[in-house]
Order: structure tokens, then sequence, then C-alpha cells
């Protein structure tokens, strides 16, 4: 059986579940699942900065609408917990796609 299952999941496409990483914007459950996070965080200056790429099954998604929107990811700690990381995308752009699944960038910075 847990092949089965096993193969389901897989099928499904990308999913937050059990991910280090989880993203949340306007566009609604996994369909942008975070893949990489690099940024700066800061006392001072610009707050933070986090460049995320994520994977989607769709590889027309107009981000557009994207742009000034809250997103809210989340980064699973050492024990477990989730540290919210809360912004507004300031930026998005499609990288690319092969194999059924695109790849995107998105930036996000506070929102003062």
């Amino acid at each position: 059986m847990d092949l089965v299952n096993n193969l389901r999941a897989a099928l499904a496409g990308p999913s937050h579940a059990q991910r280090f990483l989880r993203l949340h914007t306007s566009l609604g459950s996994d369909v942008l699942v975070a893949e990489t996070l690099d940024g700066v965080e800061q006392i001072d200056g610009i707050g933070f900065q986090w460049t995320i790429t994520a994977l989607s099954l769709d590889a027309g998604l107009s981000l557009g609408p994207l742009i000034g929107q809250g997103a809210l990811l989340q980064m699973q700690q050492a024990d477990g917990s989730l540290r919210p990381l809360h912004g507004r995308i300031t930026a998005a752009e499609r990288l690319g796609s092969n194999g059924g699944l695109a790849r995107y960038r998105l930036r996000l910075q506070p929102w003062l």
C-alpha cells in the first residue's frame, strides 16, 4: 500500500506538507511551493529582503496581481516550530519550466 500512496502523492504535484519552507500567497494553497530562500534581515536599513524560488504545475501563472499583495513564508525551525515571515511581494518572475514544473522567483519585503 505504501507504494500506491507514494505514487499518488508524486502524481498530485508539489505540496507544502512536511516541507521546510511553506509559502502562502493569494493564489491559494500549493499553487506555488517554496523551493529555496535567500536574503538578508537587518534591524535598521531595509528590514529584510527575501528572495524565494518556488515551483508550480502552472507555467502560465499571472504574476502581475501578486505585486503588492501580502504573503507568508513559514520556515521550520530545529525544534519543529514554524517561524513566520510576513511581507509584501515586490517582484515576481517566471524563470522557466521543464518536466511539467515551472520555476518562479518572488521578492518579499516589509510593508513599510
